[in-house]
């Protein structure tokens, strides 16, 4: 689904620095090309060293920061013409990290956001196979601080911005304001002598009425035996939302529920953990329990001031409740972008995470957290351009 709400004209304008290498000729493929690098410095505070480094007490960190505002990425699409009312259309897609030229995935992969083919019909649809990003990243569309490692994202640990391989993905054209996308992603069995062959599908749906737009999605991802045993990488997802734009400022709304029905550790589940702490509680060197789960909510806040041709500025509000002891959260984050040319723009967000009980959420995504229950300020200024 288009990412129809994209505010201020710093994000508008990077949307238009593609460079077509081939235009097409019929049934041979258009080739178009972009890269976009995003880097910059980042600070925490109150970092808790058994977290970081099994270490004592408490540090202030300043960083080189890459991918904080929006991954770096390069990418290759196109289409041809296949007939009178279908078209082929293919797309593949890399996120790097520019501070230190590696790809965006655990193996290193090359092509780690997308690489799909597809057709497209305007009156039916599109359908592609490959690899996409998950269906739940259409929350991007009603998050005011648009992912970046300050947003819906954070306090679900990444949960609802990741990726499908082995997918199928159908888009449906827009039908009275209505979109729907439905998705479904295969792993080909979790074993070589395995028969389960789908582990994760999900439905997302826009409804578009003059300035209000009003969103849902659903999906469910399983781990390798077919269950649902963490809320943050095997768990199922519900999530709402709305945005009213009363220009020159959006608004948004949203809420998130997740479900891991094995969470428990008597049922086979596994505690949830911080991405940013390799001494996540419970694993040797830390001095925390671990904490096993079955729900969480998520709640937010937020808009958008498009101040001007090139400054836009963003606050929100995201709050989080975990169940069996896992504690509470809330996030207070602003920042804003100023966009110099139609492809350099500079941003700066800042946010403070306010965890209580065994919550020990960072500010920033990845960063390694304040200890359990602490708080942590957090903040990122860089630059994004896009060739």
């Amino acid at each position: 689904m288009a990412a129809t709400i994209l505010s201020g004209a710093a994000m508008t304008s990077l949307a238009h620095a593609d460079v077509t290498l081939y235009p097409g000729n019929g049934p041979v493929p258009s080739i178009n090309i972009y890269l976009r690098v995003d880097a910059g410095l980042r600070l925490d505070s109150n970092v808790d060293l058994s977290q970081y480094n099994s270490q004592t007490g408490k540090t202030t960190l300043v960083q080189a920061g890459g991918n904080d505002w929006g991954t770096s990425m390069f990418g290759v699409y196109g289409s041809s013409k296949l007939g009178d009312n279908i078209t082929g259309i293919y797309k593949v897609e890399s996120g790097f990290n520019a501070t230190n030229g590696t790809f965006n995935s655990s193996t290193n992969s090359i092509f780690n956001r997308r690489a799909y083919v597809g057709l497209k019909n305007q009156q039916f649809g599109t359908i592609m196979l490959g690899k996409d990003l998950f269906i739940d990243n259409d929350v991007y569309n009603f998050d005011p601080m648009i992912q970046e490692n300050m947003s819906t994202a954070t306090l679900v640990y990444g949960r609802n911005w990741g990726g499908a391989s082995d997918m199928v993905e159908y888009r449906s054209p827009a039908l009275y304001g209505l979109h729907l996308g439905l998705m479904a992603a295969f792993d080909n069995g979790s074993g070589y002598y395995s028969t389960r062959v789908s582990n994760a599908y999900g439905v997302s749906g826009e409804y578009d009425i003059g300035d209000l737009s009003l969103y849902g999605i659903y999906d469910e991802v399983q781990d390798t035996h077919g269950h649902y045993t963490n809320l943050y990488s095997a768990s199922k997802e519900w999530i709402a939302g709305a945005t009213y734009n009363f220009q020159p400022v959006e608004f948004f709304a949203g809420i998130e529920g997740l479900s891991a029905p094995n969470g428990a550790q008597a049922d086979g589940g596994t505690p949830i953990q911080n991405p940013g702490a390799p001494y996540a509680p419970g694993s040797a060197g830390s001095p925390y329990a671990a904490v096993y789960a079955t729900s969480a909510y998520m709640g937010w806040l937020g808009a958008v001031w498009s101040v001007s041709q090139h400054v836009t500025l963003r606050g929100a509000w995201y709050h989080t409740s975990i169940n069996d002891h896992g504690g509470n959260a809330s996030l207070f984050t602003a920042g804003g972008e100023y966009s110099f040319t139609p492809n350099l723009l500079l941003y700066a967000t800042a946010g403070e995470v306010v965890n209580s009980g065994h919550a020990d959420f960072s500010a920033d995504i990845y960063s390694p957290p304040a200890a359990p229950g602490h708080n942590q300020f957090a903040g990122f200024v860089g630059a994004s351009i896009k060739f």
